[in-house]
């Protein structure tokens, strides 16, 4: 019994430790907490709104969130600061998506009031034999800190990376859309 409630102590204390975590997901929040970022974005399918796509928050790997959007394609969520997780987009015949968010590295005096990361759009796509799935094993985007401007934004250097890494593939460039 001491072993059962030691163990629960300690998965509990590794999810409260992850920067806050995932503080809301859709409309309910699950920690309250005045300084997060505020991630809202729209998923879509040939530029019309794709509803049902499975949402996951990944920390090292383990899912420690997950939800749908709705039917306008849109879902809003919160992650705490101190954090490096992974949004992954799926759904049954359509190709994986990942985008990193990075809320590290950010100085204190920075995290007095919450940040909205700004709505983007990401397009869901069903693979095809030309498609080179392998580029999909890595986030399509960043979003980290950038102390410059004091805000979350897209990751440049890795944009570029990513677009190459199409390029070389001789495939279109798969990048979020601000």
């Amino acid at each position: 019994m001491k072993y059962l409630v030691l163990s629960l102590i300690l998965v509990f204390s590794v999810f409260s430790s992850l920067g806050q975590g995932v503080l809301e997901f859709g409309d309910e929040p699950e920690t309250a907490a005045d300084t997060n970022l505020l991630i809202e974005a729209q998923v879509l399918e040939t530029g019309k709104p794709k509803s049902n796509v499975n949402i996951r928050i990944l920390h090292n790997g383990v899912i420690i969130n997950s939800a749908k959007t709705k039917s306008d394609g849109f879902f809003k969520l919160q992650i705490g600061f101190d954090t490096l997780v992974t949004l992954q987009f799926s759904e049954s015949g359509y190709v994986t998506k990942l985008i990193e968010v990075d809320t590290r590295n950010m100085p204190q005096e920075d995290r007095v009031r919450g940040y909205d990361a700004g709505l983007f759009k990401l397009s869901m796509i069903r693979p095809d034999s030309d498609l080179p799935l392998g580029l999909y094993k890595n986030p399509i985007a960043k979003i980290v800190y950038d102390p410059i401007s004091m805000n979350f934004v897209m990751d440049r250097a890795y944009k570029k990376k990513v677009k190459k890494s199409f390029k070389e593939a001789d495939s279109k460039p798969d990048v979020i859309q601000f």
